[in-house]
């Protein structure tokens, strides 16, 4: 979301660049200076200048994976992995989540860092969210990467007989079996016999069959997508794709017909750079309503 006020842009502007001459500071306490960020994140988050944010939380994201690839230890692995997040939040804000991917791409070290550490809860939270930022915005072959590794940090943290995260969160494999099972059902593979039968040992094969059957009939409530999106061809020109449909329709984000313009611009740009035959949702589902 971009700001109109060109004024209070600047004025923001200004507040983030004093911020990270702060955060370079020695001579201010650790404590003064999350104060400071989060004070900074909230006034961005209220005025909704989320392309400020975006370029905001990537410098510091880049900093902290310098520092990491410098000095790997799991405690400032853990400050990329949730500043990842944060990129993903401004982003989302945007809605364009699909630009997030090559933050959370430059993270994977970082998560086989706390991993190998066992910060299973934060695992959790970071693969979780993950997997939700790539499921919104359908790249479900690294979605069901994340919710692969969050299940398995659901695992983990079973065994370690925590039942319950300090968010109050209830730990269930049921639910990021479901996680895991919705994404593999939206790839081309499927659900493969890997998966099927990690969800068995870890369900059990009645309660993994009952899950199954719930995703299931969810998935055949949902609108049909044209199945040339889980080919090898179409995701591999997908980041370059939303770029080129975002350049085409820098003018009409916000309207109300976004949703078509979106498409017939996705169909056009398909065909003609890439020889891709596509059909939209609405095309696909005559009988649905898309706004």
């Amino acid at each position: 979301m971009f700001m109109k006020d060109d004024s209070k842009y600047q004025e923001l502007k200004n507040l983030g660049d004093e911020l990270e001459d702060l955060l370079r500071s020695p001579d201010h306490s650790e404590q003064d200076k999350q104060v400071k960020l989060m004070e900074y994140l909230n006034l961005l988050n209220n005025e909704r200048a989320a392309d400020l944010g975006v370029l905001f939380t990537e410098r510091m994201l880049n900093r902290i994976k310098a520092a990491v690839d410098a000095h790997p230890t799991a405690d400032v692995a853990v400050d990329q992995l949730y500043t990842c997040l944060l990129v993903q939040q401004f982003h989302s804000m945007q809605f364009d989540l699909w630009r997030a991917h090559p933050a959370i791409e430059s993270c994977r070290n970082a998560l086989a860092i706390i991993e190998a550490d066992g910060k299973w809860s934060d695992c959790l939270r970071y693969c979780q969210d993950t997997a939700n930022t790539y499921a919104e915005a359908h790249f479900w072959p690294e979605a069901l990467y994340y919710s692969i590794h969050a299940h398995n940090s659901v695992r983990e943290l079973l065994k370690q007989d925590v039942h319950v995260l300090e968010n109050g969160e209830l730990l269930d494999m049921e639910d990021s079996a479901y996680s895991i099972l919705t994404c593999a059902l939206n790839t081309a593979e499927g659900v493969t016999p890997e998966i099927e039968e990690t969800l068995r040992n870890d369900l059990g094969s009645d309660r993994y069959s009952s899950v199954l059957a719930e995703v299931q009939e969810m998935k055949d409530s949902e609108p049909v997508f044209d199945p040339v999106e889980l080919t090898p061809e179409y995701l591999a020109i997908r980041y370059e794709l939303e770029e080129k449909i975002d350049e085409a329709l820098e003018h009409e984000r916000g309207y109300y017909d976004y949703c078509k313009e979106y498409w017939m611009a996705k169909r056009l740009i398909l065909r003609s750079d890439y020889g891709i035959r596509w059909k939209s949702p609405a095309t696909l589902n005559p009988n649905e309503e898309f706004h």
